[in-house]
């Protein structure tokens, strides 16, 4: 019952098979989607704060302040960090063109309403088309009952999937996590999303979130 999704969300996840331009050799590929039945205004962000930041984190930022989100894209294998090609901007681009398909695909009015998320590899370029071409197959495993696969769809040197939930006021908080001794500088390349039907105003969120991720994640050192 620990996955159990709150009320207004669903997930879904898809292996796909590409071979990197970096790496003559097949590799496989997550393609996660954590979406909402509707578009919300009531979320916060919280990015490390590494100074080189990936072109996910670069586009998250300039989503934090717009009016709504609905859906997250998730993929593990490439993190899409300082990648070769694609006119020399990051892979902004390249991130930007995965929102836009899976925007289109769940008939949302831009790519603005969608976060990219990406880990793995750093210096290999996303191949953006196979991850748009495998949006069909994600929405065909979309579910509103367990968060479990999308858990286990983020993860990539982790040794199990990290959920973890709490029922409180009639609603319920789920978190997943990825990352394993990677959380320097404050998250590094963790990724952690946490999703609840609780009605929080966004004005609360955004002040809660700071003070929480700063006495966890961030109090965490490795060595």
């Amino acid at each position: 019952s620990i996955s159990d999704l709150p009320q207004g969300f669903k997930v879904g996840t898809s292996w796909i098979s590409f071979t990197p331009q970096e790496a003559n050799f097949p590799s496989r590929m997550n393609v996660t989607l954590i979406a909402l039945d509707e578009p919300t205004d009531k979320f916060a962000l919280a990015f490390t704060k590494n100074a080189f930041p990936g072109a996910p984190i670069r586009v998250g930022k300039q989503r934090r302040d717009q009016p709504l989100l609905q859906a997250i894209v998730v993929n593990n294998k490439i993190s899409n960090v300082c990648p070769g090609g694609g006119g020399g901007d990051g892979g902004v681009a390249d991130a930007e063109l995965v929102c836009a398909a899976v925007a289109k695909q769940l008939n949302l009015p831009s790519g603005n309403f969608v976060l990219p998320s990406s880990t793995g590899v750093i210096g290999w370029r996303l191949p953006f088309q196979a991850v748009i071409d495998a949006v069909p197959s994600v929405l065909k495993t979309m579910q509103s009952t367990s968060i479990l696969p999308a858990a286990a769809g983020i993860i990539t040197t982790d040794r199990y999937p990290k959920i973890r939930a709490s029922s409180i006021g009639g609603g319920k908080i789920v978190g997943i996590a990825k990352g394993a001794g990677m959380i320097e500088p404050n998250l590094a390349t963790m990724l952690v999303y946490l999703l609840t039907d609780l009605a929080v105003p966004r004005e609360v969120l955004r002040e809660w979130l700071p003070e929480v991720v700063s006495g966890s994640f961030n109090c965490i050192w490795t060595c």
